[in-house]
């Protein structure tokens, strides 16, 4: 997936959660881009987004 693929489908998403009332911090975009990249895993890309959550 391109770079620009990639930022597209973070923004479509982040539209349709925004549509929701709700908000995208921008560590969990960075976490997104990195998972979609594949330099991070999954699993990886859960812990990482639950210890970002713990902190906020």
């Amino acid at each position: 997936m391109s770079n620009t693929a990639i930022l597209k489908a973070i923004a479509n998403a982040e539209a349709s959660i925004n549509m929701e009332g709700l908000k995208v911090s921008d560590s969990c975009k960075e976490l997104c881009q990195r998972l979609l990249r594949k330099e991070i895993t999954f699993e990886e890309y859960l812990k990482l987004v639950m210890a970002t959550e713990e902190h906020s």
